[in-house]
């Protein structure tokens, strides 16, 4: 079977495609399609697939780039490369081991009273009635649970 006689045919089997489909649909409910409709449908799908056929045709690299081996010739038109440094690429030098805390003075065994006076302040000054408040507020809610 040749193309011609596949083209021959061509017309008849297009006019038969529309009692194809409503073929299809009836064993279910009857639905009435109009074989004009049908007809555009298949023209749309079939002018898509020529596009895209186009398309992968046109998509193809050049044949006038190969070269006798059958590999691109990259002679005619040169690619610029960028050279990227080698520290893009690894890691600085880190040594094997972690050194010790250094410490800017000796700790101290104990504290004096000079020494904590800078971060200490009294809870009471000036906030005495505030803290008693809170104080019995919190006893009065214990012993509220207390049987």
């Amino acid at each position: 079977m040749g193309l011609g006689t596949f083209f021959s045919g061509f017309g008849e089997k297009f006019k038969k495609l529309p009692s194809l489909f409503t073929g299809l649909f009836s064993k279910q409910k009857q639905i009435k399609i109009d074989p004009k409709i049908i007809m555009i449908i298949t023209a749309a799908i079939l002018v898509i697939i020529i596009l895209l056929l186009v398309l992968a045709a046109v998509s193809r690299p050049g044949k006038g780039l190969k070269s006798a081996d059958g590999f691109f010739d990259h002679s005619k038109e040169p690619i610029e490369r960028e050279v990227l440094p080698l520290e893009d690429f690894f890691l600085p030098y880190e040594p094997d081991f972690i050194p010790d805390v250094l410490l800017e003075r000796e700790p101290k065994e104990s504290w004096t009273e000079e020494d904590a006076r800078p971060f200490w302040t009294d809870p009471l000054e000036g906030n005495e009635s505030v803290w008693r408040k809170r104080i019995e507020s919190e006893i009065d809610s214990l012993l509220e649970r207390v049987p």
